[in-house]
């Protein structure tokens, strides 16, 4: 039986465990790291062969200076020829809330290029940074890869009617692009727990295109071998 292969997305607030999660799944893996995390993490898997790319992120000290683009042009480079090499069974954007600000930012900057002093997207203009968002998921797809797209929770705020600002909801809601989920074939949400003195990874199941009956079960400690045997694939 061939495995078909999976596309991910993992989101946790910082230090949940996206990272070991992410590196159970075949090797070799290649990992695009935008955060400096992915190192310490690697040395737990001395058995996998993982490969880390760390994209370091310029100090900006202006809003009218030019970063972002050269970094999206370099990350996007190896990420295609990485993918279109066959070289590697897994992906790991680590993380795609990082990726999308870098993407965000340089799409801006190639505006710029024609209308100097353009400070933030108009709403069409987000088509460019949307149509690249959904390559990074469609390229694994095609060339039988699997993707874990890692990203941020944070405290979900909404502003009320009437009111004059926003109010924290008590919800954590993803960072980054919000067409994410929709092209994952699995979603997982991640937290930490206390058990008999250890602290456990925690993964729940949010949504799935394999079994929705597994749709918000949770796991401790679990990993790529028992999420597939869950699902049935």
């Amino acid at each position: 039986m061939i495995t078909p292969n999976i596309l991910v997305s993992l989101s946790s607030l910082p230090k949940c465990g996206k990272n070991h999660l992410s590196y159970t799944f075949p090797d070799p893996i290649k990992v695009y790291c935008f955060n400096g995390g992915a190192d310490f993490v690697r040395t737990k898997f001395p058995d996998k062969k993982i490969e880390v790319h760390n994209f370091a992120l310029p100090i900006v000290e202006s809003e009218s200076a030019t970063w972002a683009l050269p970094v999206w042009e370099e990350f996007y480079s190896e990420y295609k020829g990485d993918v279109e090499s066959g070289k590697f069974n897994t992906v790991v954007l680590d993380t795609a809330t990082e990726i999308e600000a870098v993407l965000r930012q340089a799409t801006l900057e190639e505006l710029r290029q024609d209308k100097p002093g353009k400070q933030k997207l108009a709403t069409n203009e987000y088509i460019a940074r949307n149509l690249r968002m959904t390559t990074l998921f469609s390229r694994p797809r095609i060339a039988g890869m699997n993707l874990v797209s890692l990203q941020y929770l944070s405290g979900e705020w909404v502003k009320s009617k009437g009111s004059d600002r926003a109010e924290p909801t008590g919800n954590l809601v993803l960072q980054g692009w919000n067409q994410t989920e929709g092209q994952a074939d699995l979603i997982v949400e991640m937290t930490t727990n206390s058990k008999g003195g250890k602290t456990v990874m925690v993964a729940t199941i949010k949504a799935n295109r394999f079994d929705r009956e597994l749709n918000g079960k949770s796991f401790d400690d679990t990993d790529y071998t028992e999420l597939l045997a869950l699902l049935g694939v």
